[in-house]
C-alpha cells in the first residue's frame, strides 16, 4: 500500500527557472552521483525529454530504504516491477523516484512516498 506521497513538482520548477535565468549554474544541477548514473544507464525508465538539454535521454530511476532493521540506512535502486517483491522481503519501504538525463547529467528527486506490505496495510497498522 502506497502511503504519504510528497511531490517535489514545484521544487523542479523553481531549479529549472533558475538556471535558466542565470542565477545558478546547469554544472549546479547536472552533477549526478556515479552510482545514478549507472542506475540511470541499466534500470531507468524513459521518461521523455530532458528538461535542460531536449534530449530524449531522461529517465526515472527508483530508489528504496529500508525503514526499519539493520538495512535501513542501505538504498538501493530497483525497477519499478520488483517493487512487490522487494516490499515483501524487507517490509516497510521508503520510495524516491529520481529522474535524471543520460546525456546531460541532470537529476531531480520527483517524488518520495512509503511503501507497506500488503498484509500490514490492511491490517492497519
Amino acid at each position: 500500500m502506497r502511503m504519504g506521497r510528497v511531490d517535489y513538482r514545484m521544487a523542479r520548477r523553481a531549479t529549472l527557472r533558475d538556471v535558466r535565468s542565470g542565477l545558478r549554474a546547469p554544472a549546479d544541477v547536472c552533477d549526478p552521483h556515479p552510482e545514478l548514473l549507472r542506475a540511470a544507464k541499466w534500470i531507468g525508465e524513459p521518461a521523455g525529454d530532458c528538461p535542460l538539454c531536449d534530449v530524449d535521454e531522461l529517465v526515472h530511476v527508483l530508489y528504496v530504504f529500508p525503514r526499519y532493521g539493520k538495512t535501513a540506512r542501505r538504498g538501493q535502486a530497483v525497477t519499478r516491477e520488483s517493487l512487490p517483491a522487494t516490499v515483501r522481503k524487507l517490509g516497510d519501504l521508503a520510495v524516491y523516484t529520481v529522474e535524471a538525463c543520460r546525456a546531460c547529467g541532470w537529476n531531480h528527486l520527483v517524488e518520495k512516498y512509503d511503501l507497506l506490505p500488503r498484509r500490514r496495510a490492511v491490517r492497519g497498522g
